[in-house]
Parts: C-alpha cells; sequence; structure tokens
C-alpha cells in the first residue's frame, strides 16, 4: 500500500505561509454523500475544484515556479512526436502564462499567490550544456520559423560577460531567456474506493468514515496508485530537495536554471516581499553521487545528508557579485522550513496521465506530473472538470478562461492502450538507467569541486549547523 508519510520534512512554503487552509476541515464530520470528491489537496486538486466550481457558476496549496519547457525539450520530444507533436506539448505549457495571468487578475489573487510575470534563463555552465540549449531553440527554428510566437520570444545571449551579468550566475558561458511566472477536508486519507454501483454510487472509505460520490477525481500524483494499482509500474516515486536562503529584496532579477550537463542542474526564484527568500532545487552536482536517495525513492520524511549545507553556500559559490553581497545561509532552521524533501514523481513515458480512468466509470484522473507540474496542471484540471460535469448530466457553458488552452496534448491522455503498453514497465531497469546516468555525470569536474567533496566527506551525524560551516571552507 503506498502512502505519503504522516510527517514530511517541513517546507518553506507550509511554514511561511502559516495557511488557516493547512488543517482545515469544514465539518467535524464527512457528509454522507457528495457528486465529486476530489482525492488530493495539492495544485492539481484546488485547480479541478476551481473549475468545476467556476464553469458550473456556482483548497494543502503550495506555491512553485510557472517555468514552461518553451524550447528545451523540444528535440527530445520531436524525436517521439514529431514537430508538430512537440510544438503541442510545448504550446500548453506556454498557454498556462496568460491563463495565471487572467485568472489572478479574475480572481484579484496576484499579490496574495506572489504571483509575478518576467523572464527567465537557462544558464550554460558549460560547452556541453551550451550545446545541448542552442541546439534544441535552432531545431525549433529549423521547424517552425523564426515567426513562430514561441520562437519569437526565446533570445539567446552568446556573449559570458553578459550571461553572467543577466542570470547573475558565476561562471555563465551563454544563456536562453523566455517569459515566465511564479507562483477541504485536510487530514483525511482515503483508504479505498469501490467500483460505481448499480445506483451510480462510489463508496470512499476514509480514517473518518466513508462518503458516497458520483464521481471521483484521482489528484494524489506520486499516491494514485494507493486506490488505482494498475498506475504502479506507471507513476513512479523521484525524492527532490528544495532549500530556502536568506536573500535582500529584488537581489534575484530573473528566476532561472543552471545547466552543466542533461542531467546536472540547479533552478531557483525570488519570492516577493514580504518573504524575499531564494527558493533553490536541484544540488545534483552533489546528488549524482547518491542516486539512491533520489530514485526510486519515498523517504520524504528524512532530509539527504549535505544537502542543507550545499545549498547553504550556493550564493557564495555561484551568483556572481562581491562576497559581501550574496546570499548566503537558509531562512530558516534547517529542519523547520529551511531545507526540506518532496516526492515529485517520475511517469513511465515523462508525461502525466489526464482524463477518464479506463474499465473504472466515474474515476478521473490527473496526477503523475514528472517534476513539472506548474506549467502543465492547469491546463489539465480544465480538461478533466467537463469531463466530471457531463457524466453528472449537469449543463455547463465553458468559461473563457478555460477555453484559452489548447486541446489536452496526446502523450498526456489516459488511454487502455498507453496503461497496458506501460503496465510491465520494468522499474529495476529505469533505476540502473538512473544510476548510470548519475555515474556518469558524477566523473565530471563540475560534480567534483572542492564544495561539494568537502560535503561528502562530512560525517553524517555531524549537525546541520556544523555541515554548513564545512560547506563554506
Amino acid at each position: 500500500m503506498v502512502l505519503p508519510t504522516a510527517n514530511p520534512t517541513k517546507s518553506y512554503w507550509i511554514e511561511a505561509a502559516e495557511s488557516p487552509l493547512r488543517d482545515f476541515r469544514s465539518s467535524e464530520a464527512l457528509p454522507e454523500e457528495t457528486d465529486v470528491a476530489i482525492i488530493g489537496g495539492g495544485y492539481a486538486g484546488a485547480s479541478t475544484a476551481y473549475w468545476i466550481n467556476k464553469v458550473c457558476d456556482r483548497t494543502k496549496l503550495t506555491w512553485g515556479q510557472l517555468r514552461p519547457h518553451a524550447y528545451s525539450r523540444y528535440a527530445k520530444w520531436s524525436k517521439r512526436f514529431g514537430p508538430h507533436g512537440a510544438m503541442e506539448l510545448i504550446e500548453h505549457e506556454m498557454a498556462h502564462l496568460s491563463a495565471f495571468r487572467n485568472l489572478s487578475e479574475e480572481e484579484n489573487i496576484a499579490e496574495e499567490v506572489c504571483l509575478k510575470f518576467g523572464e527567465t534563463f537557462d544558464a550554460a555552465m558549460t560547452d556541453e550544456a551550451w550545446t545541448r540549449l542552442k541546439g534544441a531553440l535552432e531545431a525549433m527554428r529549423r521547424d517552425h520559423g523564426d515567426d513562430h510566437e514561441i520562437v519569437k520570444v526565446c533570445r539567446v545571449i552568446e556573449d559570458a560577460h553578459q550571461a553572467e551579468e543577466f542570470t547573475q550566475m558565476k561562471g555563465a558561458l551563454a544563456a536562453v531567456v523566455h517569459p515566465a511566472g511564479q507562483i477541504l477536508q485536510a487530514h483525511t486519507p482515503v483508504m479505498d474506493v469501490s467500483a460505481r454501483d448499480v445506483d451510480g454510487w462510489i463508496k470512499v472509505k476514509t480514517e473518518r468514515g466513508a462518503i458516497r460520490a458520483r464521481s471521483v477525481v484521482h489528484t494524489t500524483n506520486r499516491w494514485a496508485s494507493h486506490l488505482l494499482p494498475e498506475f504502479s509500474n506507471l507513476i513512479l516515486p523521484d525524492r527532490g530537495t528544495i532549500a530556502a536562503i536568506k536573500a535582500p529584496p529584488g537581489f534575484i532579477k530573473h528566476t532561472g536554471a543552471q545547466h552543466w550537463d542533461s542531467v546536472v542542474n540547479n533552478y531557483h526564484l525570488q519570492l516577493p516581499p514580504p518573504y524575499n527568500t531564494i527558493i533553490i532545487g536541484g544540488a545534483r552536482q552533489l546528488l549524482v553521487h547518491k542516486p539512491d536517495d533520489c530514485f526510486p525513492n519515498d523517504k520524504e520524511d528524512q532530509q539527504i545528508d549535505g544537502v542543507a549545507a550545499f545549498y547553504a553556500s550556493w550564493g557564495i559559490s555561484d551568483v556572481a557579485g562581491s562576497p559581501d553581497a550574496v546570499p548566503a545561509g537558509l531562512s530558516k532552521e534547517v529542519n523547520e522550513g529551511g531545507c526540506w524533501t518532496g516526492i515529485q514523481t517520475e511517469s513511465a513515458d515523462d508525461f502525466p496521465f489526464v482524463g477518464a480512468v479506463p474499465e473504472r466509470p466515474g474515476h478521473y484522473i490527473a496526477a503523475g506530473f514528472a517534476g513539472h507540474g506548474m506549467p502543465r496542471v492547469l491546463g489539465s484540471a480544465a480538461h478533466v472538470a467537463p469531463l466530471v460535469l457531463e457524466s453528472l448530466g449537469v449543463d455547463y457553458s465553458k468559461p473563457l478562461l478555460a477555453a484559452s488552452f489548447p486541446p489536452l496534448p496526446q502523450p498526456f491522455r489516459t488511454t487502455a492502450e498507453r496503461i497496458e503498453r506501460l503496465k510491465d514497465t520494468n522499474l529495476n531497469a529505469l533505476a540502473e538507467e538512473y544510476k548510470q546516468s548519475c555515474a556518469e555525470s558524477a566523473k565530471k569536474p563540475f560534480c567534483n569541486t572542492a564544495r561539494v567533496m568537502s560535503v561528502l566527506t562530512t560525517p553524517p551525524s555531524w549537525d546541520d549547523r556544523h555541515q554548513q560551516v564545512m560547506a563554506q571552507l
């Protein structure tokens, strides 16, 4: 039985927000029945609830980086799906930028959710990374022309000095720049769901009792197979780690990512006031030495040894500028939201599962977002909500905001053929392939710097404060 841990490491998102929704229950007891039960209280669950409420005309929240793959996956995707299929995937992600802007204005929540728009970058830290990034953009230009609306908004900085100045990343060789943005019944785990009975009801069993529903939407990402075992080999655990770094207001000019090769990268953003914190994820220079700590791994109740120390020294090591002026240290104590782990999932074929669940009438899914949910979930939920309402015989009119999304990309669709094709995925082979890719990167110079090695050789028993000191030496 695959269930999330009851005591995960504490994230800055939750600890800093101090939201009343964190433990919110709209009633002491569960109601006996409902038209729609949404299992999962994250971004996908909240988005699905939003669209259902919106189209009828009558949510644990997290934040994230709305950073579409504007070009960087084009070469990979075009090999699998052709130029049109690759651009279809990119257009679906890019549509989230205008949708989020319109949603925030319509609901008047831009300041409340720390939503802002601007440019993001991919900084090439090695020639290898620049060859890959530039090659992806050039392939997209060849196939779709310089006048394509997405091609036009991607620009290149090839001068190393200008790249470092724009990205603020020490040693950046070049960069590609494109647009981006950033951004119940709690504690009620569902233990079992039934098939729909002859009267059209699905029984949803929880630790607090049972409730009948006409339709059930599964938005639990990694944990979907707990209730839908056919997804056991399809949605897989990939543990990532993130930290919150202290910084003065407005220090980071643009959100962005550092690339050393196709495996090793960092990504970061800075929250606006009153938080000002830099949120950084990746740490792959260190984690390639610890593949078993990442994939496959469900241990979100544990820190990864050395990561807090590695993150704490990021500003001094990687940010261009005077050492006295760059960010240093965590915004909170390590185990109080300064550094945390989480399960972001991998999908057996790299794409989420969205739509009606085959051979389970009344069940719908939006899960398996492969660590890239921010520019995928809102549009995916906009696709699921009408399916749910149609199954209930509810008349609705699609709001203009939902209609702004292109059709759901074919690789996202949850079909019986796709499930059948992936059900025998060899998990051991995937884990071995991941270890091999990590081992290849771990041999490269950028994964063997003094900063990395000092953390790797620090005894795990040392407390986090000692590790942070060591990482800065």
